[in-house]
C-alpha cells in the first residue's frame, strides 16, 4: 500500500479549516440579507401604521436597537481505501458546518424619544433641509405644512379623519407655483441677515406664475426676498411667510386619508366617511394626489413596493407609482431626521442683500 494517505488527509483537513476563510465569504452574504430584511420590515412597519391610523387604531413603532450575529465553523474529513490488483485507491470525504446565531433587540418607541420623535412639531430647519436634498418642494410643503399665511392644507386631516373637510385648493396651487418657479431655477431657500428666507431671482418677479404666488400669499411682489418664520402668530407680519408645521404624527394622519378602504370596512362604519359641503361624500385623493395612493386588496397584491396585511386585507403601494414610492421614501427620512439635531446639519446658504 502506498504511503499516501496521512499526507493526502493532512493536505485535505488543512485546507479545510486553514487555507480557505470562510468569514468573509459568510459576511459578504449576511450583511445584503440583514441590510434587505431590516429595509423590508421598516417600511411594512410604516405602511401598517399608515393603515392603523385610518382605522382609528393605535400606531406602535418598534426600533431595531441592537443587530449582533455569530459565527462558527466546524470541518471534517473521512478517508477510505480500496485495495485493487493495479493500485491503491484511496478516497477522500470532507465537509464544513457553518452556524449562524443572530440576536436582534427590539425597542417600543415611547417616553421621551416617542414626544421628540412623533409629536414634536417638525421644525423649519428640516424644511430646508428636505428641500435642499433634491425633493421636490411642492412634496416637501405639502406633506410638512399645516397652513402657510393665510392658506389652509386641510388641516383638520392631521388628526383622525375629519366629518367634513377644510380648504385645501389654494395651499395646492401655492405649492405648485413654486415648484414650477423652483424647476426654473429661479427659487432658493438660504439665509440672509441671520434668517431663514425665501429668495426669488429678479428675473422671476415679472412673471405670471410669481405674481400670483405672491397674492395668494398676499406680500409685496416687488420684494423678492421673504423671512420664514415657523413661530405663529395671529396676525402677519407685513411681507413675510409664516408656517405652522405639522408633527410626525399629524404627518402620518394626513398622509394615512389616502388608504383605500374596503367598501365591506366602510359599510360596516369602521372608518370615518368624509362629506364635502354639499353632504357629499369627498374624495380624499383631491388632496393626496401626486403624494400618496394606499391601495388595497382582498387577494395578495402583485407587483408592489411595500405591502402588509391587516383586518382580513391587503394594503399596498404600487411598484409603478412613482410620486408614493417617493412620498414614502421621504417620510423614513423625515423620521429619521426628527431623532436628530436638523438644526446643526442643515445648509448655509447665503443670499446676498438687495441680489
Amino acid at each position: 500500500m502506498k504511503k499516501v494517505l496521512p499526507n493526502v488527509l493532512l493536505c485535505t483537513l488543512f485546507a479545510l479549516t486553514g487555507c480557505t476563510s470562510l468569514g468573509p465569504g459568510a459576511i459578504q452574504v449576511s450583511r445584503s440579507d440583514y441590510n434587505m430584511a431590516l429595509r423590508k420590515t421598516d417600511d411594512e412597519q410604516m405602511l401598517l401604521n399608515l393603515v392603523r391610523l385610518r382605522y382609528r387604531d393605535r400606531p406602535l413603532f418598534l426600533e431595531v436597537s441592537a443587530l449582533n450575529t455569530q459565527f462558527s465553523f466546524s470541518a471534517g474529513a473521512s478517508a477510505r481505501t480500496e485495495l485493487g490488483q493495479v493500485d491503491d485507491l484511496v478516497g477522500l470525504g470532507g465537509n464544513v458546518v457553518i452556524e449562524e446565531s443572530p440576536t436582534v433587540t427590539y425597542t417600543p418607541l415611547q417616553g421621551a424619544d416617542f414626544v421628540e420623535r412623533v409629536l414634536t412639531p417638525i421644525k423649519i430647519e428640516t424644511l430646508l433641509l428636505l428641500d435642499t436634498s433634491g425633493w421636490s418642494s411642492e412634496r416637501v410643503f405639502r406633506v410638512l405644512l399645516d397652513q402657510m399665511n393665510d392658506l389652509r392644507n386641510a388641516p383638520r386631516s392631521t388628526g383622525p379623519t375629519p366629518e367634513r373637510v377644510t380648504e385645501f385648493e389654494e395651499f395646492i396651487r401655492v405649492a405648485r407655483l413654486l415648484r414650477q418657479l423652483e424647476l426654473a431655477d429661479l427659487i432658493i431657500g438660504g439665509v440672509q441677515n441671520s434668517q431663514i428666507v425665501l429668495h426669488f431671482a429678479q428675473e422671476a418677479r415679472v412673471l405670471p406664475e410669481y405674481l400670483e404666488l405672491t397674492k395668494l400669499l398676499k406680500v409685496d411682489p416687488t420684494v423678492g426676498s421673504y423671512p420664514i418664520t415657523s413661530l405663529w402668530r395671529y396676525q402677519q407680519q407685513k411681507n413675510t411667510i409664516n408656517m405652522r408645521f405639522r408633527s410626525f404624527a399629524g404627518v402620518m394622519y394626513f398622509l394615512s386619508q389616502s388608504v383605500d378602504v374596503p367598501a365591506d370596512d366602510v359599510a360596516a362604519g369602521r372608518v370615518t366617511v368624509t362629506l364635502d359641503g354639499n353632504d357629499q361624500v369627498f374624495d380624499w385623493r383631491r388632496v393626496s394626489e401626486g403624494l400618496m395612493n394606499i391601495r388595497s386588496s382582498p387577494t395578495p397584491p402583485e407587483n408592489t413596493s411595500v405591502t402588509v396585511f391587516y383586518r382580513n386585507n391587503w394594503f399596498y403601494i404600487d411598484d409603478s407609482d412613482l410620486d408614493s414610492k417617493s412620498t414614502f421614501s421621504m417620510l423614513g427620512q423625515l423620521f429619521a431626521l426628527q431623532s436628530g439635531n436638523a438644526t446643526s446639519m442643515v445648509p448655509v446658504l447665503t443670499i446676498p442683500v438687495g441680489g
